[in-house]
């Protein structure tokens, strides 16, 4: 079987299926009002939990805990309870959604590294999270006290459908201690509506747990991975990623966090491309405005290729951003020659104060070149500071 690619680990839509979207449709009413009931009982819980932070209290915190797991329509179904090894004091599971703490924590009572301390939620905060060797040195320092709270890690560090492939595990997980017992995590909702969806916000995915009628969480225990002699952190890490994607009858990947940040900018643009081909009125209008703005760039430079200029101002929109782009050499370009200047901007002489001087050649040597950069620049930044003074009314002190 060929190794999937990273545009197959993650779910493009929430809602798979037009019968899947009909019923949701249908659903879409009762839902928001099951939304509203729910974030009041998750607040009340939540703030009911932070008044039982006290550890003799932990009993009593659980069960509001479970209260508030229910409020958000969580339901946890463990599927071996009797192969959690207690005596560990690590687990590590995949990532599939972003609340994965909360039903494992329910049955475990353990606590996940967060860059935000919630007690109440299962979050806790170790130095160093952004440094992976102090924050490793933290984990351990927490496992050396006595009676440690066991610690849920998710080293994928990103969601995933889980249906396809593993994002690659990150060495922290096996660095921490020389004994972790792997969890397998999946999630069921009805019209199959997935837990997490790429590019999706926190706050998207956390509507979608408030709507839907139930999100039902399945754990399973699988046996405990002990460190190998001269077993390095990456390798450790591979054999509990391959673990857990046997159980799950998936595969793991080279892919890590960073490759799926990289494929999310690709996809968010790809997107925007796509409705914009698919609104005629709307491209109609993008090109315009481009077109327009375009002009007003090479009235300024006009060595500048228009299409150099079309392709910066669709990243910028901005003829300010790209003029000063193209000025500091950001956007690469082979000047226009002089005598094909005439057919693609106004002549100099009436392009106004932003097309006066040395704008109408290019000059030959690299130092004066960057000479004329430095000029043009100064002049539109004293052009930019003129026109903010009139427009506010302002006196030039000077």
């Amino acid at each position: 079987m060929s190794s999937p690619e990273i545009k197959d680990l993650f779910d493009k839509t929430r809602v798979v299926g037009r019968w899947r979207l009909f019923g949701v449709a249908l659903y879409f009413p009762l839902g928001l009002i099951l939304a509203l009931i729910r974030v009041f009982i998750s607040l009340q819980a939540l703030l009911l939990a932070l008044l039982l932070l006290i550890p003799e209290l932990s009993t009593i915190r659980r069960y509001v805990l479970r209260i508030m797991g229910l409020a958000l329509g969580i339901f946890v179904i463990e599927e071996n309870p009797s192969q959690r090894d207690k005596n560990v004091r690590i687990l590590v599971a995949n990532h599939i959604s972003i609340l994965d703490h909360i039903p494992i924590h329910l049955v475990t009572g353990c606590f996940s590294p967060s860059h935000w301390e919630v007690w109440p939620l299962c979050l806790k905060v170790f130095e160093g999270s952004p440094d992976k060797q102090t924050l490793a040195a933290n984990l351990k320092s927490h496992l050396q006290q006595s009676s440690p709270l066991p610690l849920l890690l998710l080293p994928e560090e990103a969601t995933t459908s889980g249906n396809t492939a593993l994002l690659r595990f990150s060495p922290l997980c096996a660095n921490v201690a020389v004994s972790v017992q792997p969890v397998c995590l999946k999630a069921w909702r009805p019209f199959h509506i997935t837990t997490n969806t790429l590019a999706a916000s926190f706050s998207t995915d956390l509507f979608w747990f408030l709507f839907s009628p139930v999100t039902v969480f399945r754990i399973r225990y699988l046996p405990v991975i002990q460190r190998l002699e001269n077993e390095t952190d990456e390798e450790m890490a591979d054999r509990i990623a391959q673990a857990i994607a046997k159980e799950l009858g998936i595969t793991t990947t080279k892919f890590t966090v960073k490759d799926k940040q990289e494929y999310e900018k690709r996809y968010l643009v790809e997107v925007s491309r796509s409705k914009m081909s698919h609104n005629p009125q709307h491209t109609a209008r993008v090109s315009y405005e481009l077109q327009r703005m375009a002009s007003q760039v090479v009235e300024v430079l006009p060595y500048v290729p228009y299409e150099a200029i079309i392709r910066d101002l669709s990243r910028t929109r901005s003829v300010d951003l790209t003029i000063s782009n193209i000025l500091e050499g950001s956007v690469r370009f082979t000047p226009v020659p002089p005598e094909q200047r005439a057919s693609t901007s106004r002549s100099p002489s009436t392009s106004g104060s932003w097309g006066e001087g040395s704008s109408s050649s290019f000059p030959r040597s690299a130092q004066d070149r960057m000479m004329s950069f430095v000029e043009r620049k100064a002049r539109l930044i004293e052009e930019a500071r003129k026109r903010y003074m009139e427009k506010h009314g302002l006196v030039d002190s000077q």
